[in-house]
């Protein structure tokens, strides 16, 4: 046992380690009573901590759940057996929850502390579960009392016991508190709620202005239908519904003879679709809004009153509502889905962390207890061995060694044979001959497959059965040869050789089984369609593909918990659902509704069908019928259907979406990670064509994907299971191959630099460069110096040629749908066609000149090797050969006809934009191709099965009750409408299904039908009662069938056409990505730099006159804006309020409400009018908005007034007599209606109101400006289209109750466009398609010869209608998904990044400090300004004064020269700082390089802006940075000093060595604090400060005061001064000066200049002495800035008692403790330009006076006097002029190269200047300071050497200028920076 110890040991040292399973803190006391120690208590705590609790609780759940699914509801409450045993059984569950919700308050308390029973979302759910069950009980019981008491009751009280019942259902949510990766799933949904609130906001806001206009437009018109005359009987055609007409106008007219048009009809669907009230109104645009049903909504509307204009409110509510809004949901959830999967894989990346160190610890104690065990392990085998050999060694004979040895040589023989052939067969395996081969075996089995169809013959059966068995022993044979080939370890190591061995075993079991009659045709059919996965083995072999198929698989085992979720939901709603539609849908008409809730299945299936959004109104209509119609119980109904589609379609199933956009997205990443590393090897292994790759390939995937952290990540989204992946990394090579997963191989494609959503058009260069003339000669004639060819190449790269030529392509394409389908001999046909020989011409010589230009296409450049011209020259050629050929009857020229619809596209070569989104789209098709692929295999697939499980089962006899096609001949009896009164005779007919399984052709039509989710549940109800071959069907027969729809639905629909989608979206971002590629911003970078770029000040107008003043200062109030707020809701309440047939009260009410609102809303326009005058008012795009309504209301209510005085003659509108035949009713005619839409469109206002809608909206007019040329393509493939249409289908007649009828048909270019706008909507697309199919009626007016009738449409319908589909719903549809997820990535972003959304704000507070909009403010208003502006952009109001304006040296503006800073470069200096954009490094190359990318992305930046943004280098431009700069050395000294005073106690002596240590102090620590701080990096600032007061320690100083700016103290003797000992103690003190309301810009007025006046005193005077007096405390500059007190005076200054040692006769110009706080007086040092003679520059801040101690003689000298010549300037001009550098500059320049600041080290002025700002920090004169420093650097190296190192020359000759300068009185010239 001694082994064992170190284990122990380990065990022991490491138990603590281990993360122990944290256990909930229990609060002392439960119930106020229970304490830990009840033994009560104690037994609950372990019970339902106890593991198997929880799982007979989640069992219970479950068995609750079938109880749930099984009870039958039935008609009219009636019960059956089962249900009343169930109605028992339920006691039982509420028993056993309800003791589970006890132990559980008894075990952690029920409330009031935390972890709480009730403190869990979960438990609270629980709770109520429980809670309403055992209320429901004793009310059950309560109402058998009562019917016991009195009978007649019974009936009302049950109905409430049956709501609660509904409760029961929630039930199942309980499963998902027990499977945490549901949680999971939910949490994620839970957390985009807020950004989907907001746009369940704008939905709601839009779905109430529709509605509004709805109902202003259209109520009462749904009323009147087509009556026998003299009954009530509708007159429809047959196959017809009811649909509303009109008596006169442009509506539909009754055409049944006897009929006529009235009113009294409820409207169509039994009266629940109508704009008659609001309510009703806003459910009819909800219906419209999810697509479905929409059409005929609009059908109905144009029967009612015309179809001239209903169209634009239908079309622009769905553009609007389900392309873009809805389109959001998908943007926000898949935003947020991103983020959890990052927080998830940040949270995995530590776990890793912790987990890694346990491991290696655990390893440490395992390996040394394996190593030993191992030990001892070899040792017992020797001794095990040797006892073997000893036993035996006796009785072996001779004999039995020669007989061993032979068998043992056999064996030696038969394992190297056996060793040889598994080489070769494992060499065959692998070889390039099998794989063909086996593609081959499996293209064959395929074959045989796909050849099965209904009524095939006898032959063909039995060849498929032979083929087969054949094919099933060939794969046999491979598997065997495999297995022995590779060995069973290595081949069962692939997924795909797995799944290989079970369809293969799967295929002998199917065979034994048939031969032995043991199965079902069923199970056979299943089995057989396993068969069909071999086709599978394809991807296997196909690089690409199998890597697309493995991280298809990987996404599914990520969606496997939504897909749980979505069960549970369609569970729990089918339970619903159950409960309230349960055996109601029996109607009078005795048609079967087959979607319904009556038992569980089928209930499954009609949640199952709302959630794929298919036919759901009508369901939810069946509902509403159900409860009693369109009245107060039955329309509650409609609750049911809206939160089941909302959470369903669009929340769950956008999350599939999400998921497989951000999976994509990741393998995206991944690919183009290492697409560099594999194009090389790609090339390589294309060259030698193997399929498989190289070990190195492998081992660096392997390598890659360990490197990827395995993060725990959330099951929702796709992460790699790496582990999985390592396992057979062999086989399959890795999740997400190179190169070739986006698509194939794209070596041969050109590299276009591309993008989706090209720049606006300003930014586009649509001018191209002129292709010179190609070398060779053209027709070999013209050679390239030949004048007429010259004279070509000038005419064809003309710009007027070119705009000519696309103004030919426009009128031609407009020619083409002008033409008349129907009549080919029309006028306006005859015309046409002489205009079309002119286009055609026109384009022949365009062509003729080309090909003269560049040659025909012979040599390279020539006319023909460019794709584009080809297609010119195909429509073209196509053009002359039509006109040539007359009669339109030959086919052939029907064909060429058609093509020349390919004309638009000619303009696609003529404009850049375009043509880039094109070749994007074809980028995007190659990506997708892989994608197909796979979608098209599954869909084969399924097609296959579909053929064996439908195949000859969809036909029916019109006489149901006869089952074939032998019986059904003559004739039957019907009853209309369930009527015994209305009879009808029909022939019988035995029809076939359209959509059918007969073949796979068929099958994968009618599958495709299936995947755009439209005419579904018709297929799907077939299928179940599909019953045997040529055999009719029986009533739900077989309801298993439903799993192949819904398994097919789930798998291509939800998942397949998703990836599809978001792969299109993914790649039309990276598209659009690639064109910055190479500029290093990123997305949101290049937005917020555009933004600062282009954005202008906003002028803010303050009125000056006081009246103008008062209205102003209303106007802008926000009580105003709340006032106005309330008013537009008011009206929007009374338009709401209006309905049909309401009362001539109420209409009057209205009326007046109308003209009362409309006076408001003008009183608040003529007032703002006043208020800023035109130009200001017109300034704001939302005020012209308000002037427009404004003005259509005054009209609107005019006419209102005349038509009331008129009503008595017919109303406005007959005047001029016209009113004989009109109803104003069922007129189209844009009537007054027009200007009542005024009224709604106040509504619009409130959107200027809030703010996440009004970004919402901001992002939208964002997105639009990014869709041009995606629109512009939409609207090419709608033109070209629907014009092929016309010219394929024009003929066909319309019939009533066909989908080609009045409303919709392709006999003009309008309805043409209007039908295609339907079909991408997928509005029963299908349906139309068959009836443009062949044989259809042709319209009486076409030429059809005799006999000809039925030989309209085409078969080409279905070519035609499938490719628009795809083209349309797949790829143009997702552009628009594409750019909205592009745009509102912001709702999802996390709110710290500072984004473009942000930038607005710095505007509006701008334009409070520059209310002119000059574009320039003072600096010193930045800091306030930016304290102002919240986080991100500005600091915010609780950043410290001293961080902000550490920050500002960061941010390092330019300055101009009268102090102030500009819009652009303050906003792109916070842009920049905030995202860090090119802030590291050396500043002024990475200025040059930041200038060089706005260059090349924004070519059309002024060179202006962009130097004020950014100087070039060399311009010597002052900048904050350097102003704060000079100001922190200067600082600096001065806290030397202090540190020196408050260290004495006393005023230090200015000795020599003090004055040293200061100097030192400048260079050892101001270095890398202005280094920092001008570098932005606050991050280092507490390090700093620890430093700082290390080095003050060693010098032996105790205090020191912190703060950029310091403790500003002077120096001078203090009228109190502190004894010593105190002054050691003193505390820090920062004295802030709270002054807030000094920030308002009202009171930074521009102060009078006083000429006497010159803040370019000596630097004496400046910011240093800023301090106003304050006693004696200890202050911190630190609000110098925002707390200044501005007078009108400049005060005066005061004089020092101390005089220090001066030249005689110069004026003295120390300033006392109390001067000016005028922070310009350093900047006036470093950055005065030249002033005018006579005029002084600007005095921006001035200070309180203060009265002054200075003699009368020593006030006259004025300041203008301090630039006479001293002897020291002249001693210095003279010591300059020898170059010998002044030491203090020396020391200056050091600290500044220390310091990183090179830049300014270099620059002599601003070295000058900080030593003039030194000593006056020291309050000496500079030549002491000078004496200083040069005795300091006597120990090192002499001056002149150093200053040579420096720079000498340069420094020395500006100091010189500097003086020359300082001499002459008239002008001075800082330096400047």
């Amino acid at each position: 046992m001694e082994p064992s110890s170190p284990q122990d040991e380990g065990l022991r040292k490491k138990q603590p380690k281990k993360p122990v399973p944290e256990i909930l803190p229990r609060p002392p006391r439960a119930l106020f009573c229970l304490t830990l120690e009840n033994p009560l208590r104690k037994a609950c705590i372990s019970i339902v901590e106890w593991k198997p609790f929880e799982t007979i609780i989640l069992l219970t759940i479950f068995a609750n759940c079938v109880a749930l699914a099984v009870y039958l509801p039935m008609p009219e409450d009636d019960n059956n057996s089962l249900n009343l045993g169930l109605e028992k059984l339920e006691y039982f569950f509420l028993i056993v929850f309800s003791i589970e919700a006890a132990m559980k308050i008894i075990a952690y308390g029920f409330l009031f502390h935390q972890d709480a029973y009730l403190r869990s979302g979960w438990n609270v759910l629980d709770f109520t579960i429980v809670f309403l069950g055992v209320f429901t009980v004793i009310l059950e019981q309560v109402n058998v009392i009562q019917s016991h008491t009195a009978p007649m009751s019974s009936k009302g009280a049950g109905l409430d016991v049956k709501a609660l019942r509904a409760f029961r259902v929630l039930r199942p949510l309980r499963l998902v508190s027990g499977v945490p990766s549901l949680q999971v799933v939910l949490n994620s949904i839970f957390k985009a709620m807020l950004p989907l609130f907001h746009i369940a906001l704008l939905v709601l806001f839009m779905v109430i202005i529709y509605a509004i206009i709805g109902l202003e437009l259209f109520k009462g018109k749904m009323h009147k239908t087509c009556y026998f005359i003299g009954t009530d009987i509708v007159a429809t055609v047959e196959n017809e519904e009811p649909s509303p007409c009109a008596r006169t106008g442009s509506g539909r007219r009754c055409t049944i003879n006897g009929s006529e048009c009235r009113g009294g009809w409820p409207g169509p669907n039994h009266g629940i679709t109508h704009f008659d009230n609001f309510g009703f109104s806003m459910l009819t645009v909800y219906q419209c809004i999810t697509m479905e049903g929409w059409t005929d909504v609009l059908y109905w509307v144009n029967d009612a009153i015309g179809n001239e204009w209903p169209w634009i409110y239908f079309v622009t509510l769905i553009l609007l509502g389900s392309f873009f809004i809805l389109n959001l949901v998908l943007g926000v959830l898949s935003g947020e889905f991103t983020k959890e999967r990052e927080k998830a894989k940040s949270r995995g990346t530590f776990q890793k962390l912790r987990e890694k160190q346990q491991l290696d610890e655990d390893l440490r104690g395992y390996m040394s207890w394996i190593t030993q065990g191992e030990v001892m392990d070899v040792e017992d085998f020797r001794e095990g061995k040797l006892s073997l050999d000893e036993g035996g060694s006796d009785t072996e004979s001779l004999y039995e060694i020669a007989g061993l040895n032979k068998i043992i040589q056999f064996i030696r023989h038969w394992r190297q044979w056996n060793r040889i052939f598994r080489w070769k067969c494992h060499d065959i395996v692998k070889s390039k001959v099998f794989y063909w081969l086996v593609i081959l075996i499996v293209a064959l089995n395929t074959l045989s497959i796909a050849s099965e169809h209904h009524n095939q013959p006898l032959w063909l059966t039995r060849l498929q059965d032979i083929a087969n068995r054949v094919l099933l022993s060939l794969f046999t044979t491979e598997m065997l040869m495999k297995m022995y080939g590779l060995g069973l370890r290595q081949y069962f190591m692939s997924i795909f050789n797995r799944f290989d061995c079970f369809v293969v075993c799967s295929g002998i079991l199917e065979i034994l089984l048939v031969e032995s009659g043991a199965m079902t045709p069923l199970g056979i059919s299943v089995l057989r369609c396993i068969r069909l996965l071999r086709i599978f083995k394809i991807t296997k072999y196909w690089t690409s593909l199998s890597n697309l198929v493995a991280s298809l698989l990987n996404s599914i085992r990520s969606i496997a918990s939504l897909l749980l979720l979505l069960f549970l939901f369609i569970v729990i709603f089918a339970l619903l659902g159950m409960q309230l539609f349960g055996g109601r849908y029996d109607f009078e008409d005795t048609e079967v509704r087959r979607s319904n809730f009556d038992n569980f299945p089928q209930a499954l299936i009609s949640v199952f069908q709302v959630l794929t959004g298919e036919d759901w109104t009508s369901m939810m209509y069946n509902g509403i019928m159900a409860y009693g119609g369109p009245s107060y119980p039955g329309m509650l109904v409609c609750i049911y259907f809206i939160i089941l589609f909302v959470c369903g379609n669009y929340i769950l199933l956008n999350v599939f979406l999400a998921i497989a956009v951000d999976n994509l997205a990741e393998a995206e990443s991944l690919t183009s990670a290492q697409k560099a590393k594999a194009e090389e090897k790609k090339r390589r292994k294309m060259s030698k064509g193997l399929p498989d790759k190289s070990e190195e390939e492998k081992s660096t995937m392997a390598k890659k994907l360990e490197q990827k952290p395995k993060g725990e990540g959330i099951p929702t989204t796709a992460k790699l299971k790496i582990d999985e992946f390592e396992s057979n990394v062999n086989e399959v090579k890795d999740p997400y191959p190179s190169a070739d997963f986006p698509g194939d191989d794209e070596e041969d494609e050109p590299e276009i630099p591309l993008s989706p959503r090209p720049r606006p058009l300003a930014e586009l260069q649509l001018k191209e460069k002129a292709v010179p003339i190609p070398e060779a000669s053209s027709f070999f004639i013209f050679s390239p110096t030949n004048k007429i060819r010259v004279l070509c190449h000038r005419i064809v790269n003309a710009t007027w040629f070119t705009n000519f030529i696309l103004l030919f392509i426009l009128l031609s394409s407009a020619a083409l749908a002008a033409e008349d389908p129907i009549r080919a001999d029309s006028m306006r046909n005859q015309i046409l066609k002489h205009f079309d020989i002119g286009f055609t011409s026109v384009f022949t010589v365009e062509i003729v000149l080309k090909m003269t230009t560049y040659g025909a296409f012979l040599h390279k450049g020539s006319f023909c090797r460019n794709y584009f011209n080809m297609l010119d020259l195909l429509v073209v050629a196509v053009s002359l050969i039509s006109m040539g050929l007359e009669s339109s009857a030959i086919s052939v020229v029907k064909i060429l006809r058609v093509l020349r619809v390919l004309r638009p596209l000619r303009a696609i070569n003529r404009a850049k934009g375009l043509k880039h989104v094109v070749q994007c789209m074809f980028v995007a098709i190659s990506t997708i191709g892989n994608i197909v692929l796979v979608t098209t295999l599954l869909q084969f697939m399924f097609a296959c099965i579909g053929v064996q499980l439908f195949k000859g089962k969809f036909f029916r006899c019109t006489d149901l009750s006869k089952m074939t096609e032998e019986e059904c001949r003559g004739y039957y009896y019907v009853y209309k409408d369930g009527d015994p009164m209305q009879i009808e005779l029909r022939h019988r007919e035995w029809v076939h299904s359209d959509f059918h399984f007969d073949n796979v052709l068929s099958a994968m039509m009618s599958l495709f039908t299936v995947s755009t989710f439209e005419g579904w549940p018709q297929l799907l109800y077939k299928a179940i009662d599909s019953n045997a071959e040529d055999v009719g069907p029986i009533y739900n027969n077989r309801v298993e069938m439903a799993i192949f729809f819904i398994i097919y639905i789930i798998l291509i629909a939800f998942f397949m056409m998703n990836i599809f989608v978001g792969f299109v979206i993914v790649t039309f971002q990276e598209q659009g990505e690639t064109e910055y590629k190479n500029c290093e911003l990123d997305k949101n970078q290049r937005q917020c730099v555009q933004y600062a770029l282009k954005a202008r000040p906003l002028r803010c107008y303050i009125p000056k006159n006081p009246y103008q003043y008062q209205v102003w200062y209303i106007v802008t109030s926000s009580y105003f804006e709340y006032l106005m707020f309330a008013l537009i809701m008011l009206n929007t309440i009374c338009l709401g309020m209006q309905h049909y047939n309401q009362s001539e009260q109420m209409n009057h009410i209205s009326d007046i409400l109308n003209v009362a609102f409309t006076i408001i809303f003008t009183l608040e326009m003529i007032l703002k009018l006043m208020a800023f005058k035109a130009r200001g008012y017109f300034g704001d795009p939302w005020n012209v908005f308000d002037f427009l309504i404004v003005i259509g209301s005054i009209i609107d209510v005019i006419l209102s007034e005349i038509d009331t005085f008129l009503a008595s003659s017919g109303g406005l509108y007959c005047l001029g007599g016209g009113c004989g035949n009109v109803d104003p009713d069922e007129s189209a005619r844009i009537s007054s209606a027009f200007f009542r839409l005024f009224r709604v469109m106040r509504l619009i206002k409130l959107l200027s109101r809030a703010e996440g809608v009004r970004t919402l909206l901001w992002t939208f007019i964002k997105s639009f400006q990014a869709l041009p040329y995606v629109a512009l393509l939409i609207v090419m493939l709608f033109f070209i289209y629907a014009v092929i249409g016309m010219q394929m289908f024009g003929k066909i007649a319309l019939v009533d109750g066909t989908q080609i009828n009045r409303n919709n048909n392709f006999q003009t270019f309008p309805q043409a466009v209007l039908l295609l706008f339907r079909c991408a909507t997928g509005e029963a697309w299908q349906e139309i398609l068959l009836a443009c199919s062949y044989g259809k009626l042709c319209d009486p007016e076409s030429d059809y010869a005799p006999g000809e009738e039925y030989t309209c449409g085409t078969n080409f319908a279905y070519y035609y209608f499938i490719s628009f589909y795809m083209l349309c719903a797949f790829l143009v549809i997702n552009l628009f998904v594409a750019v909205i997820m592009d745009n509102f990535d912001y709702l999802t972003r996390d709110w710290s990044i500072l984004g473009p959304h942000h930038l607005d704000e710095f505007k509006a507070i701008w334009a409070e400090y520059d209310p002119e909009a000059k574009g320039r403010i003072k600096h010193l208003d930045v800091v306030t300004l930016l304290r102002r502006i919240q986080p991100p952009l500005g600091f915010g109001k609780f950043c410290p004064h001293r961080v902000a304006c550490k920050r500002l040296v960061g941010m390092n503006m330019p300055l101009n020269s009268d102090g102030t800073v500009t819009f652009n470069a303050t906003l792109f200096a916070l842009v920049r700082t905030a995202l860090k954009i090119k802030t590291e490094g050396n500043f002024e190359q990475a200025n040059e390089e930041l200038r060089a990318i706005i260059k090349k992305i924004w070519k059309r930046t002024s060179m202006k802006l962009l130097d004020q943004v950014i100087p070039p280098i060399g311009d010597d431009e002052v900048t904050v940075g350097k102003f704060y700069a000079t100001f922190l050395i200067q600082e600096h000294f001065r806290k030397f000093m202090k540190r020196q005073e408050e260290y004495y106690g006393y005023r230090p002596k200015k000795d020599i060595v003090q004055i040293q240590a200061g100097l030192r102090t400048i260079e050892e620590e101001a270095a890398p604090e202005i280094c920092r701080t001008v570098s932005g990096d606050l991050a280092a600032e507490e390090e700093l400060e620890r430093a700082m007061v290390e080095a003050a320690m060693e010098e032996g100083i105790f205090r020191r005061t912190g703060g950029l700016f310091g403790q500003v103290d002077n120096f001078l003797e203090r009228t109190n001064s502190l004894p010593p000992v105190m002054a050691n103690q003193r505390p820090l003190q920062f004295a802030e000066i709270e002054m807030e309301e000094m920030e308002s810009p009202v009171f930074l007025e521009d102060f009078p200049q006083d000429p006497r006046t010159n803040p370019l005193a000596r630097a004496n005077t400046n910011n240093a002495n800023a301090n106003v007096a304050y006693g004696n405390s200890n202050h911190s500059n630190s609000h110098v800035f925002s707390s200044v007190h501005y007078e009108r005076e400049f005060p005066e200054e005061t004089e020092t008692p101390a005089t220090r040692g001066r030249a005689l006769g110069q004026p003295c110009r120390v300033l006392g403790p109390h001067s000016k706080p005028c922070v310009e007086m350093l900047k006036g040092l470093l950055t005065q330009r030249a002033m005018p003679r006579g005029q002084a520059p600007p005095a921006p801040c001035q200070c309180p006076r203060v009265e002054s101690s200075m003699p009368e003689d020593r006030k006259s000298s004025t300041p203008g006097s301090l630039h006479e010549e001293t002897p020291h300037s002249r001693s210095t001009r003279e010591n300059t002029s020898r170059c010998s550098a002044p030491a203090t500059a020396l020391l200056i320049q050091k600290a500044l190269v220390r310091g990183g600041l090179g830049t300014l080290a270099a620059d002599a002025n601003f070295i000058m200047a900080t030593g003039q700002a030194l000593a006056d920090a020291c309050q000496m004169e500079p030549e002491e300071v000078e004496i200083m420093a040069t005795e300091l650097l006597k120990g090192r190296e002499a001056p002149e050497g150093m200053a040579s190192s420096l720079g000498c020359l340069n420094l020395g000759s500006s100091l010189g200028s500097l003086d020359q300068h300082q001499g002459s009185q008239e002008t001075l010239i800082p330096p400047r920076l």
